[in-house]
């Protein structure tokens, strides 16, 4: 679903915010990357939707080497994905519908589909009585939940949320992870970068902890606590504190 294999970016500064970083995420899995500011997490994210280019390494999205796709092809790779961020990204002038159908009509797709889909996802995410409101007639919960409506109703193989909570009350909050669950549990991956340690530990989910541009755990069922504390194994030769999807091809070849 998403490989990176041996990536690292360094930035023109000479950071290198991804240090040989090889991870593999499974169809249908549901994952956290977590980690303090500047640890590398959002290059990380930048680099799937491929807004930023590794340095070095592979990064295989369903089966395709996206570091050699051409920039015409971008617009392609994207519509496999939908993305979340924490700013909401909602065009201020369209109204709830407008935004969401917007995400579809950049895709040409048919006037027909447009006009049943996008009722169907507002209906999803509980806003389908507000579908008429502006962007600033809603909370800051509700005009989360269009961003998500906005990013799954091309049915995505692939949800990329980056921060999606940051600028959200707690209560708020835990009411978009459950709908990022619940878009999960009917076969959406869904890849979070967040900063909640509350969230991450109460959803107990697979926990990807980086430090310095660098993994230093890979848990399944875990917590931001115990993988934040856990610190990278004082012997440079031991790897029990990775799980077997950083390292996906003693089981299968690269983009397979």
């Amino acid at each position: 679903m998403i490989e990176f294999r041996n990536v690292t970016k360094v930035y023109e500064t000479g950071i290198a915010a991804v240090n040989n970083t090889s991870l593999f995420i499974e169809k249908g899995e549901f994952v956290f990357i977590v980690g303090s500011s500047g640890c590398g997490k959002s290059t990380l994210i930048k680099m799937i939707m491929k807004e930023v280019e590794p340095s070095n390494g592979h990064i295989y999205i369903n089966g395709i080497d996206i570091t050699k796709i051409s920039k015409r092809r971008i617009p392609i790779l994207r519509r496999s994905m939908g993305i979340v961020f924490q700013d909401f990204r909602l065009l201020p002038d369209k109204s709830v519908y407008e935004n969401v159908a917007y995400a579809m009509r950049v895709i040409e797709a048919d006037p027909k589909i447009i006009k049943k889909q996008v009722p169907n996802v507002l209906s999803l995410v509980g806003l389908l009585d507000k579908a008429e409101f502006l962007p600033n007639q809603l909370s800051g919960g509700e005009q989360q939940r269009v961003a998500i409506a906005r990013a799954i109703v091309n049915n995505p193989s692939v949800l990329i949320a980056d921060e999606p909570t940051g600028n959200l009350d707690p209560d708020t909050a835990w009411e978009i992870m459950s709908l990022l669950s619940d878009i999960n549990r009917r076969g959406t991956t869904v890849v979070v970068a967040t900063h909640a340690k509350d969230i991450v530990d109460r959803m107990k989910k697979r926990v990807i902890s980086i430090k310095n541009g660098i993994i230093v755990s890979d848990r399944e069922n875990s917590s931001y606590v115990e993988e934040h504390n856990e610190g990278i194994a004082q012997n440079p030769n031991d790897y029990s504190h990775l799980s077997k999807h950083n390292f996906p091809w003693t089981k299968r070849k690269a983009g397979a």
